[in-house]
Parts: C-alpha cells; structure tokens; sequence
C-alpha cells in the first residue's frame, strides 16, 4: 500500500487548485499517507519537479493532477526508472481518463492510488521526445494550434467548437507519411498508444494504453467533404471497426513513422501544440509504471490472451 505521495498540479489549468484535487489530497491524508503537491506552469518545470522527487525516491507515487499534457511532462520524468505514476484527471478533454476507466470520485481516486495494480507502459518516441497517448499531424494539430487557453479554462470542450469549425473549412494540405517503409499521402494522421482520443471518441480498436503496439490511423482524402465525413465518423464511433471506417481511412501497425512534405502542417502530441513537420515517430520509447484500475489490468491481459490465441 502506498502513503508517500508528490502531485504535480498544471497551475495553468486555472487560477485556483481545483475542488477535485484538494478532496483527493485529503482522502490521502485522512487515510494515513504524506502528500505534497508542487504546482508548475510550464511542461518543462513539471519534468524538473519530478525528475528532482524522483531521484529523492521520497515518494512511493507521482501523480499528475491534470489534463493528458500534465500526465506526458510526469511521465517524461521518470521514464526508464522504477518510479510509478498515477493520475487525478482534471483536464478538459482526458484521454488518459477514458482510456483507463479512472474514477471521477474523490475517494475512489485517493483508493486507487493508494492500493491500485500497476501496468508497465511503454511510450513512444517523436523527434526524441516521450509521448504516452498519441502524435496528431494536419487537422487535428491546426485545431489545437488555434485553440485559446483562456477559452478552454472558461468554457471546457466548447472552446474547440470555433476551431474545428475553422479547420473544417480551411483547405487541407496534402504531406507525406512514412509508415514502416510504406509512403501515403494524407491530410491527417494520428499516431497512437491509445484507443481514445479527445476524450471519450473512439479512435482504434486494434490497440490501448499498456498494450504496447503504435497503430498509425492516416487519413487520405484529400477533400473538405472526406474530412468532414472522416470528422462525423471519428464522432460517431465508426472509425475504431474497420468494417464501418469510412473509404481513404487506414489504421496500420507501425513501428517508425515520417511526416513530411512539401506543405508543413501543425503537430499536436498528446493534446499540446507542438510545432510543425517535419518529424519523426517510432514505438521504442521508454516504459513507464502506471497505476490503473484492476478492471483494465483484466482488460489488457484478455485481450493481449486474444491476440495469442
């Protein structure tokens, strides 16, 4: 059981620490355990916090309160060593949330992360940097390129209805994806451990966080309509079954991944603004200890069972 704990808080998630955050430390504390919690502003400050706890080992867990982004800068601090993360989701959209069945009730988080199994999980590595849920390029990298900060602590997921709508409408650019040798042209591509994304949507059924296998989803249409029906089918649930994915859509295992071209187009990694093309994806990144819920270890093993079989 774990009673030493150091929470890494987004302080730019708001400007007071959210209610969530203060119930799950004092479920902690009323349960017996030591925490502290660092605040930091940037992804950079965060890594630093919990490379500095990390090497302390005065904490039997790390926990990122926060959004997918403050969940990637804890993992970046203890990637490749034997120190465990957990997570209160406080984000906007949670990815890491859905993916995991995290709870959403103070006591329930402060127990899981107490008591609860841990999954290795293996990262991925895009132009050297860790990433643990997913690489977008084209439209969905100009959607969060256009999103507004203050908009998003304001008024939630409704803050990227303006962008998607102006991305929608904006011409897409066509690039280059390398995919494990093979070359596509696509004007959107998501490269990704995980089976969500933007939260609850889901993206792929052919992986998931702890599974340890890259799948490349590529979008090849090259028109407003293919975009807007790609969008409609991401939203509807029928881009994860290959059978009711739409035309020009493809979902590949992969292992190494190029994005260029002629045209740079935006890049997100794990829900943050992260420049432009070109860049290069790969599946070899460092493992991570994470705490998740027994029913997801018991999802993983039956389906990594199925796979075998």
């Amino acid at each position: 059981m774990r009673r030493r704990f150091a929470i890494i808080y987004n302080a730019r998630a708001g400007k007071a620490r959210p209610q969530l955050l203060d119930q799950v430390v004092s479920a902690l504390q009323q349960a017996g355990a030591e925490v502290a919690v660092f605040s930091a502003a940037t992804a950079a400050e965060a890594t630093a916090h919990v490379r500095g706890v990390a090497a302390s080992q005065s904490a039997d867990a790390i926990v990122a309160a926060g959004g997918d982004g403050t969940v990637r800068s804890v993992a970046a601090g203890i990637a490749g060593t034997k120190v465990t993360a957990g997570v209160i989701p406080l984000g906007t959209g949670n990815v890491m949330k859905y993916e995991l069945g995290l709870p959403s009730d103070a006591a329930a988080i402060a127990h899981l992360l107490r008591t609860g199994p841990t999954l290795q999980v293996r990262t991925g590595l895009v132009n050297d940097q860790i990433f643990l849920l997913m690489v977008g390029a084209g439209f969905d990298g100009r959607v969060v390129a256009a999103l507004d900060d203050e908009a998003k602590r304001r008024f939630g997921r409704l803050a990227y209805a303006g962008p998607i709508s102006r991305g929608l409408i904006a011409k897409p650019h066509l690039f280059d994806v390398l995919a494990d040798g093979t070359r596509y042209q696509a004007t959107w591509v998501v490269v990704t451990n995980a089976a969500h994304y933007g939260g609850s949507f889901a993206l792929t059924d052919e992986t998931q966080i702890g599974a340890n296998k890259l799948v490349a989803v590529i979008f090849t249409g090259a028109g407003r309509a293919a975009l807007l029906a790609n969008s409609l089918a991401l939203g509807l649930g029928r881009l994860a079954n290959a059978k009711t994915r739409p035309r020009g859509v493809i979902a590949v295992p992969v292992d190494r991944v190029s994005i260029c071209g002629v045209a740079t187009v935006c890049v997100e990694i794990d829900g943050d603004e992260a420049g432009m093309t070109p860049i290069e994806i790969s599946s070899n990144g460092p493992a991570i200890n994470l705490i998740v819920p027994d029913a997801y270890v018991a999802d993983v093993t039956k389906r990594r069972t199925n796979r075998v079989l």
